[in-house]
């Protein structure tokens, strides 16, 4: 039974099987409820086995793009309870205000399992619904009937004052970035402001597993804080939202989409996370980290030389230069994350609108190895209109990238076309599109766009083979488009040269 005075939220983190790391939008959420006077617990589903998905740190191994991690089974540890089980529980002895959920679309059907377990067996509970997700496509999430409230836009404000309008007994219409059931009305609020982010609080990570801290780096488990540099990207990608969302924020007169956080408060918050939870590794969330000036640049090296811990972060090879790794590595740079996407100049440039050229590529490369250092390369293969030899233009580039460098990591993404990205609206319109909200999993090799059979089973094929032809000789072309087939002979040729490729490394 719910108490006369209740001042509890409870926060779902939906995300995929051993999918670790620290979502700094619900710890934001967590911190401003918190430093609001509510009570605050998050249930996470990282460590709860299912036959839908796969133990991606293990599938990326096994598409050569990361390593096998050495210390996984003392950290990695699955529960031994059923998920609906320990979410009834929690739920029946916390018995929160309302209940929150964070959504990605391609973690849409893991929350619904969550939400329609606890309307089903909690109906008197609110079940507020944000995330990107339900931003960008607010009516498919509105539309769900264990869903009572949808957030669209940030919602720190909106959370707030949902919180303290269900403590009072309020209703909710009037609150800005929420969508209401209300009897047979709709209620359709534009989002909330967006936040100063150098005034709101620092995430609030103690309200998640500890186990939730701890994520692979090249082969081992580190105990890692994310920290948050910036919030929204300038680029206008097709692949990605941030073009949409800008706009959506700048149509609803909330501010700007894309912010830039001092460096004074980056570094206040790397010592408050580093003072709460000790951790062993930095991760920078920033869409691309070396898009600051010169003076925050060298402010934020200075600053970070006595912090003494590794980090890593993602960035556009454009901003790349010999100096700024030169300072970085001298202050505990570890590793790098670049979005390569595609080998075709011209396709990149025409159909994804990424402008640089494969000889700024080369140069960033050389650059990191001239410090020893790697990175991980983004790529994504089964775009609509790709041809086999496009597909063999990326890995031609990702090859050269590695024989200039050894340490240069291939990550290869099948292509998901989520919606708000210009590209899902070309999908779209060529019928490529006959699903509602994507369920696939970031590292699935099926193609969820609708191609004929045959062209779906190649990439499929030339998928699991990606890395093989980015890190064997020529001469073994003839073999591995033999391991592209899913036969018994081309399953056996694919399990040889992996293996010859471990033991070669």
């Amino acid at each position: 039974m719910q108490n006369s005075v209740n001042n509890r939220v409870l926060l779902l983190y939906p995300t995929p099987y051993k999918v670790t790391g620290l979502p700094v939008g619900l710890a934001t959420l967590s911190a401003v409820l918190k430093q609001n006077g509510y009570e605050v617990k998050i249930f996470d589903t990282a460590f709860y086995p299912s036959e839908k998905e796969l133990d991606q740190n293990h599938a990326r191994a096994d598409l050569l793009i990361s390593k096998e991690i050495v210390n996984e089974k003392e950290t990695l540890v699955d529960n031994v309870s059923r998920m609906e089980e320990d979410l009834f529980k929690l739920t029946k002895d916390f018995y929160p205000l309302f209940i929150g959920v964070s959504i990605l679309e391609p973690t849409y059907y893991i929350a619904l399992s969550m939400t329609r377990f606890i309307k089903k067996n909690f109906p008197a509970i609110k079940i507020i619904a944000g995330g990107v997700f339900p931003t960008l496509s607010p009516d498919i999430v509105f539309e769900e009937e264990s869903i009572d409230v949808v957030c669209v836009g940030e919602g720190e404000k909106s959370i707030v004052e949902m919180a303290k309008n269900v403590a009072n007994g309020k209703d909710l219409d009037d609150i800005r970035g929420l969508w209401i059931k209300s009897g047979n009305e709709t209620i359709k609020n534009p989002p909330a402001q967006m936040n100063d982010i150098e005034k709101i609080p620092h995430p609030d990570y103690e309200s998640f597993a500890p186990r939730l801290l701890l994520k692979p780096m090249q082969g081992r488990i580190y105990k890692m804080i994310n920290i948050e540099s910036s919030r929204g990207c300038p680029y206008i990608c097709t692949y990605c939202g941030a073009p949409k969302l800008r706009k959506y924020y700048k149509d609803n007169s909330c501010g700007n989409y894309f912010r830039t956080m001092s460096v004074e408060r980056v570094i206040e918050q790397i010592n408050y996370q580093v003072e709460q939870y000790k951790p062993e590794f930095i991760y920078f969330s920033s869409e691309s980290f070396l898009s600051m000036n010169d003076a925050d640049f060298d402010k934020f090296v200075k600053e970070y030389a006595k912090v003494n811990l590794p980090f890593w972060f993602q960035t556009r090879i454009e901003t790349i230069s010999e100096d700024k790794i030169r300072k970085l590595k001298e202050v505990g740079l570890f590793w790098l994350t670049i979005g390569l996407e595609h080998g075709n100049e011209d396709f990149r440039k025409k159909v994804l609108r990424r402008n640089y050229k494969n000889d700024a590529l080369f140069e960033g490369v050389e650059i990191l190895k001239k410090f020893d250092l790697g990175a991980s390369l983004n790529n994504i293969m089964g775009f609509p209109d790709e041809t086999r030899e496009l597909i063999f233009d990326t890995i031609a580039i990702n090859k050269k990238l590695y024989d200039v460098n050894k340490k240069m990591e291939s990550n290869i993404f099948m292509f998901t076309p989520y919606q708000g990205c210009e590209l899902y609206d070309i999908c779209k319109s060529k019928g490529l599109i006959n699903y509602q909200f994507l369920d696939s999993d970031p590292v699935d090799s099926e193609s969820c766009l609708n191609f004929d059979r045959k062209w779906k089973d190649e990439l499929k094929g030339l998928f699991r083979t990606f890395n093989l032809y980015v890190k064997l000789p020529e001469k073994y072309y003839t073999e591995i488009k033999i391991a592209e087939q899913f036969s018994e002979e081309g399953n056996k040729k694919l399990r040889e040269l992996k293996e010859f490729i471990k033991k070669s490394n």
